[in-house]
C-alpha cells in the first residue's frame, strides 16, 4: 500500500511503545512502537505519475509559493511526501499480521483526516484487462491471449512482478512469451 500526504516530513504513530518499571529503577519496553514515517519527495522519495495526479486532485494545497518571476505558482509536488508499507515491512521484516496493523491504522487515518494522507489505489501501470489478477486458467492459454490481443508482454511481465500477484506461473509463461516474441521479431 503507498500512501501519500501533502506534508513533508509526515509522521503518522502506528503502535505507542509500552513498557514496566523493574525493581532497579530500570524500564523494560514490552511493546516496540511503529511509525509511519513518510520521505518526502525532495528527500528522494520516488513518485510515480499516477500518484502526483491522484495527490493533485485529492489535496488542497494552501500557501504555494510562487517562482522568481513572482507570478507563476510553484509545482506542490515538493511538498508531498510517500510510504510504502510493502518497502517498509521488507526493510523492517514485519509479519502479515503487523503490516496488516499498520495498514488498517493509516487506513482509518485517510478516512479521519483526508486532507493530511491519501491512499493510492490505482498502479502506475494498468492490469491488461480488469479481471487479470483474479485470473485462475492456463498461463501459457492468458499469454497467447495477450499476444493476439496486442498487448506488449514485456510491459504486462513487469506489471506482475512489481504490482500484481506475482504468482510464479505466470510470471514464467510471459517470460517465455517475451524470448518467443523477441526471436520471431529477430527473423522476421
Amino acid at each position: 500500500m503507498r500512501v501519500i500526504s501533502q506534508h513533508t516530513n509526515h509522521m503518522i504513530q502506528i503502535r505507542p511503545q509500552r513498557q514496566r518499571p523493574v525493581g532497579d529503577g530500570g524500564i523494560v519496553v514490552t511493546q516496540d512502537p511503529i511509525y509511519a514515517v513518510f520521505t518526502p519527495v525532495e528527500g528522494g522519495a520516488f513518485l510515480y505519475e499516477n500518484e502526483k495526479e491522484e495527490a493533485e486532485r485529492h489535496f488542497s494545497f494552501m500557501g504555494l509559493t510562487q517562482h522568481e518571476d513572482e507570478a507563476t505558482p510553484s509545482d506542490p509536488v515538493y511538498r508531498l511526501s510517500v510510504y510504502d508499507t510493502d518497502a517498509e515491512a521488507e526493510r523492517l521484516e514485519w509479519d502479515a499480521e503487523t503490516k496488516q496493523a499498520v495498514e488498517d491504522v493509516l487506513t482509518r487515518k485517510a478516512r479521519s483526516s483526508p486532507n493530511a494522507i491519501v491512499i493510492i489505489e490505482s498502479t502506475p501501470i494498468p492490469a491488461p484487462f480488469p479481471a487479470f489478477d483474479t485470473y485462475a486458467g492456463d498461463p501459457a492459454q492468458l499469454v497467447l491471449t495477450l499476444a493476439e490481443q496486442g498487448h506488449d508482454l514485456g510491459q504486462v511481465l513487469h506489471y506482475e512482478r512489481t504490482f500484481g500477484r506475482q504468482r510464479p506461473e505466470i510470471i514464467e509463461a510471459l517470460e517465455i512469451g517475451v524470448e518467443t516474441w523477441a526471436r520471431m521479431s529477430v527473423t522476421a
